[in-house]
């Protein structure tokens, strides 16, 4: 467990929930809140290093199999993703459809992480919108165990991710201005290379994790990458968006998980406070519930005539938004979590 990694994730779930409160006031629609999609490219990533962390030895050792880890995947990924989904469904209002046909198969597209290979906004956002991620996620983990041995070759990883980028590059370019969101923010199939990204960085840390650095040198690393992040991100509007979906971000980021992965500094310290560890936790139930949140707050405001202000609005949904991830999390994802892998696992006996 890299304690610091997971105190990173609430940060990244943050600036994503920055990016959605647009919706309640026009303050939010400044560069500075609305590039917080790039959270989205960090979990990328950072999934990459971490699967890679956990499964690659125990993968080429065979001392766990592929089904043990497709079950471990499931079991992480779906019980929260359809509870959400059928909130979406009940309370309506989410997705765009013609009849009662077109809505089951957005449904079922949806059901099965499917939505995002369709490149139209009522399907990858319908229901709850920041589910087409883990459509990704979900591609991501099938591939893992199948191309791992291939991948396990830093060269093979290297020469790959050097193609991808070119074809990338090419791709991005050539596609007009109102497709780039379907084919290049949510697509599962041009998001792959951010995940071997994170494969790549494993195989990185792998390599110097054992090297000695002080703790006054680990410090000036961890603010000097994220001194460079921001110099990244604060940037990025002078950059058509269409690389800062993927590849624009792909340096900072690999940086920043690999300086904090070392835990070699003073800012690792303080990630390794057990509240920011706990943030991290409930980062994945923050995700997929803050949009709900945000949404229900603003249609009562207009409702009820409630206040819209930020500084207002804001505290009171994230507030809101912290104390049920706390419950999903402890209450619903864990217990879910080791019942489908018991489920799972009593059929395979």
């Amino acid at each position: 467990m890299i304690h610091t990694l997971t105190s990173l994730r609430i940060f990244f779930a943050l600036m994503v929930f920055g990016a959605h409160c647009y919706v309640l006031d026009s303050s939010f629609d400044a560069h500075f809140f609305k590039e917080g999609f790039v959270g989205v490219s960090f979990f990328f990533v950072l999934s990459g290093f971490i699967i890679a962390y956990n499964y690659q030895e125990k993968l080429l050792a065979k001392s766990t199999t592929k089904r043990t880890f497709w079950i471990a995947r499931i079991a992480r990924i779906y019980p929260l993703h359809l509870l959400t989904l059928l909130i979406a469904a009940c309370i309506g209002g989410y997705v765009q459809y013609s009849d009662t046909v077109d809505w089951l198969k957005h449904f079922v597209a949806s059901t099965f992480l499917l939505q995002p290979f369709f490149p139209s906004a009522d399907y990858f956002f319908s229901f709850n919108s920041p589910s087409w991620s883990l459509g990704c996620e979900q591609l991501f983990y099938f591939c893992f165990p199948l191309v791992i041995p291939f991948l396990n070759n830093k060269r093979n990883l290297l020469i790959t991710l050097f193609i991808c980028l070119l074809l990338m590059l090419a791709g991005m370019y050539m596609t007009p201005d109102e497709q780039i969101k379907a084919y290049w923010y949510v697509n599962p199939i041009t998001r792959l290379p951010d995940f071997l990204v994170g494969v790549l960085l494993y195989q990185l840390y792998k390599s110097i994790r054992n090297k000695k650095i002080s703790y006054s040198t680990g410090t000036l690393l961890e603010a000097g990458v994220i001194a460079f992040f921001l110099l990244f991100y604060l940037s990025a509007a002078f950059i058509p968006k269409v690389y800062r979906y993927s590849c624009y971000y792909w340096l900072p980021i690999s940086l920043l998980i690999l300086i904090f992965a070392l835990q070699k500094g003073g800012i690792s310290r303080l990630l390794s406070n057990r509240f920011l560890i706990i943030g991290g936790e409930i980062s994945y139930s923050f995700y997929l519930i803050h949009l709900f949140i945000i949404l229900t707050y603003s249609k009562m405001a207009a409702f009820y005539q409630w206040p819209t202000q930020w500084m207002i609005s804001v505290p009171i949904i994230l507030c809101t938004t912290i104390a049920l991830s706390l419950l999903s999390y402890y209450y619903f994802e864990k217990p879910a979590n080791k019942w489908v892998k018991r489920i799972f696992t009593k059929k395979q006996l």
